[in-house]
């Protein structure tokens, strides 16, 4: 942004820190995977569906405890929900209960999240004076430093923070 509150100043351009470097394009094209700029993405969105049984404890949690915006949320003849944003996707929550809707039942059950983060030992250190249990900081031999938390309803999150360079984190290994 060149404005008049940037004038004399150098403005750098934010790095994509999940890009791939060139030395990670010819590693993986040897492995047959395509890593250059040919990928013509057709989504710039991505929902993760989590059924719950309490609809209203699960979006408190993720809104108050862990802070994560809530952007939209319902209750109607269709069932009730609500979808989070983090990092720019949403966590759909939906209830398991309530009217009969077109969501397939089927797939209930946990998940697992990893979020990444700016920085995971502070956010160690706030979710640690909190009223909710935490895992310790684990420095992982892959290159991050992790802790995890499970959600009311049994589902793990992981937030992380890489401590190698981009170059070095995201190396494909054949």
């Amino acid at each position: 942004m060149n404005g008049f509150l940037n004038q004399g100043k150098k403005v750098e351009k934010k790095k994509n820190v999940t890009a791939p470097t060139s030395s990670d394009v010819k590693s993986a094209k040897e492995a047959g995977i395509d890593l250059a700029n040919s990928w013509r993405p057709y989504s710039r969105e991505v929902r993760l569906h989590v059924y719950v049984d309490d609809i209203k404890e699960m979006t408190r949690f993720y809104n108050k405890i862990l802070e994560f915006p809530v952007v939209r949320y319902w209750k109607d003849a269709s069932g009730d929900g609500s979808m989070i944003n983090v990092g720019g996707n949403i966590i759909e929550l939906f209830s398991k209960r309530g009217a009969e809707r077109h969501y397939n039942k089927q797939y209930f059950g946990n998940c697992s999240l990893s979020i990444r983060v700016k920085d995971v030992r502070k956010l160690h250190d706030k979710f640690s004076r909190k009223n909710i249990k935490i895992g310790n900081l684990e420095q992982m031999e892959w290159g991050d430093t992790n802790f995890e938390l499970v959600d009311p309803e049994g589902n793990r999150i992981y937030f992380f923070t890489p401590d190698l360079p981009h170059n070095r984190y995201y190396k494909v290994k054949a």
